[in-house]
C-alpha cells in the first residue's frame, strides 16, 4: 500500500511544481487565480496526508486482507 501513497505524493509534487511555474502568468483577481489558490490548498492537503500515511505505514485495507480467524 505504501507504493500507492508514494505515487500520490510524487504526483502531488509534480502538480505543485507545475502550479508554481504558472504563478507568474496568473493575474490576481481573476477566476484563474481563485482556481489556482483552491488547487494549491487541495494539493498541499494531499501532500501532507500522503506523507503522514507513508511515515505511519498506514494500510486502510489491512483488516480486509487478513485471513479469517
Amino acid at each position: 500500500m505504501t507504493a500507492v501513497w508514494r505515487a500520490i505524493f510524487a504526483s502531488s509534487l509534480v502538480l505543485l511544481a507545475l502550479l508554481a511555474l504558472s504563478v507568474p502568468y496568473i493575474e490576481p483577481g481573476t477566476s484563474t487565480f481563485v482556481i489556482s489558490i483552491v488547487s494549491l490548498g487541495m494539493l498541499v492537503v494531499m501532500l501532507v496526508a500522503s506523507a503522514a500515511f507513508i511515515y505511519l505505514d498506514w494500510n486502510p485495507f489491512e483488516e480486509l486482507l487478513e485471513p479469517n480467524r
